[in-house]
């Protein structure tokens, strides 16, 4: 079988400059041992729950027991090898409904990670690094890159993972080798194949997915995983939601903040998803972004990289990396392991260094040894967004809940096969280098055997506390166009505007950026209308 690379909204990796498509990372093979170290909090083992008041005002009587349940934080269950010993983490699950609609039928767990207020906290600040399908407890391992030492100080930082993935009941639908199996397979050729064997390639995997998990497939979609954060805030002792969320992170707090307005307070929404787009429509401004940022990146090589990989003009560059790619289309690279290279990888291991100019460099490299005739180094690349070790696992399953995720939000789509092929042609005219081989994303959902929960349509949040949107000019991933209209349609946001190149922009390392966006979750203090950043 062939497979089309489906379309992504863009995920953060945590911990270290943002990786690929689907990103759960290297950084999530890094697991943690259990050591209380110096600021830890002294009831950190304690039972938390049986919320009141406030804490639950407004909630069904049928939905009570979820809020007001009593959680055990206890030291995280990870097996030690590194990173583990100078850390204060604790985790917790949480019970929630597998169906909002029938509170009293079957349940999941939802499980997080808090990381203890270096001084006097002033409650919790949940943190969701993007996907959907990369795991907010992983995230933790690295909280130092992703939140600025002043908010660690301040706020006990808790990232979870959504339901469905990772220790949240992660759906797994394929082994390992039925993993690396089905990432080897050709790109879809529209020329030679029909697109059913795509529908029926995502049909068998959804049933596959049904088989393992059962219910839940079918109720992972991002409201869903919005009201199960309700009940964390409650188990949290917390009144209102303050929250840091990246890419598909200001998604899921949009929807939030529309469900519940009055229970959203302090939320930072980094790299903006305009959720009134299909699938169709947002795979086609990435593709144009990524491709303004590959040749940023072949400017950036040929003046600050000495021996740069690519020579010749900006168009001569992007041509020797299209004829790789088509190289690989033709079954033509194979890495040092023996794993055939396909076209698809080769185009992730190229996106995933485009997310941060931090790592530029690894891009060249990468290039510049397969040109040489070793693509190892590209396949890698494309292994990290998956959550593939070097020795074979994968340890997320980032891949199968990012597809769950994106279809259950989407509606089936309309387009026929002949829209779909016209799409392509969008694709390919847009992106001369990647768009040919990230298109009939929208025939994989048309295949998913589940029935979508979500729309693409506006969010609004009336009656919410001001929110701060963060938006970067040249953000390939997260197109800063989608930041404007999140903020337009949000009732009561503003926009703090990042110039600069890169995915997201809290951890961009602008120190303006990163004040403007501490004042605003320490102080309350918006950033004035209009304030741009370099």
């Amino acid at each position: 079988m062939s497979r089309p690379a489906l379309p992504r909204r863009a995920a953060r990796t945590p911990g270290r400059p943002p990786l690929g498509r689907a990103a759960a990372a290297a950084a999530a093979v890094l697991l943690l041992g259990a050591c209380a170290g110096p600021g830890a909090d002294p009831a950190a083992d304690a039972p938390s729950g049986g919320a009141t008041g406030a804490v639950v005002e407004g909630v069904p009587e049928d939905l009570r027991g979820f809020y007001a349940q009593t959680v055990r934080w206890e030291p995280c269950a990870f097996e030690a090898e590194t990173g583990g010993a100078d850390r204060d983490l604790r985790c917790a699950a949480v019970e929630v409904p597998v169906d909002w609609d029938e509170p009293a039928g079957p349940t999941t767990e939802v499980v997080m990670a808090r990381l203890a207020a270096g001084g006097e906290s002033r409650g919790a600040l949940l943190l969701n690094p993007g996907g959907p399908g990369v795991s907010g407890v992983d995230a933790m391992l690295s909280a130092e890159g992703l939140v600025s030492a002043d908010v660690r100080e301040a706020y006990d930082v808790v990232g979870f993972d959504p339901r469905g993935v990772g220790r949240s009941a992660g759906v797994q639908c394929l082994d390992d080798a039925e993993l690396d199996a089905w990432r080897q397979e050709p790109a879809f050729d529209p020329e030679t194949q029909s697109v059913d064997e795509i529908r029926d390639q995502y049909e068998r995997l959804g049933r596959a997915c049904t088989e393992e998990a059962g219910e839940l497939v079918g109720h992972l979609g991002t409201e869903s995983a919005a009201r199960d954060m309700d009940v964390l805030r409650a188990v949290l002792g917390q009144e209102r939601t303050d929250y840091l969320g990246f890419s598909y992170g200001t998604h899921l707090g949009a929807v939030y903040a529309e469900l519940f307005p009055e229970r959203a307070g302090r939320m930072v929404l980094d790299g903006g998803v305009d959720p009134t787009l299909s699938n169709a429509e947002a795979i086609a401004d990435q593709a144009e972004s990524f491709e303004r940022t590959l040749r940023h990146w072949v400017r950036h090589c040929q003046e600050e990289i000495r021996g740069c990989a690519v020579e010749g003009t900006e168009e001569q560059a992007l041509e020797r990396i299209q004829e790789l790619i088509a190289t690989a289309a033709e079954g033509g690279l194979t890495a040092a392991d023996g794993r055939r290279v396909t076209a698809t990888s080769v185009v992730e291991g190229i996106l995933a260094p485009l997310y941060s100019p931090s790592t530029y460099e690894g891009l060249d490299e990468a290039l510049g040894s397969a040109f040489a005739g070793d693509p190892t180094a590209l396949l890698q690349l494309s292994d990290s967004t998956h959550g593939r070790s070097p020795e074979g696992e994968y340890t997320t399953n980032t891949t199968v809940a990012f597809t769950a995720i994106s279809c259950l939000d989407q509606p089936d789509s309309p387009l026929t096969d002949e829209q779909l092929a016209a799409h392509q042609e969008e694709l390919t005219r847009r992106s001369p280098t990647f768009g040919p081989y990230l298109g009939y994303g929208e025939a994989a959902c048309q295949g998913w055997p589940l029935e979508a929960e979500g729309e693409p349509r506006a969010v609004d949040a009336e009656g919410s506390d001001p929110l701060l949107v963060v938006g970067t000019v040249h953000d390939p991933a997260t197109p800063y166009a989608w930041s404007q209209a999140l903020v337009e349609q949000l009732d009561n946001a503003r926009l703090l505007t990042y110039d600069g190149w890169g995915h997201t922009a809290y951890t961009s390392g602008s120190a303006c950026v990163r004040e403007a966006v501490d004042a605003y979750l320490l102080e309350g203090e918006l950033p004035a209308e209009g304030t741009t950043c370099s």
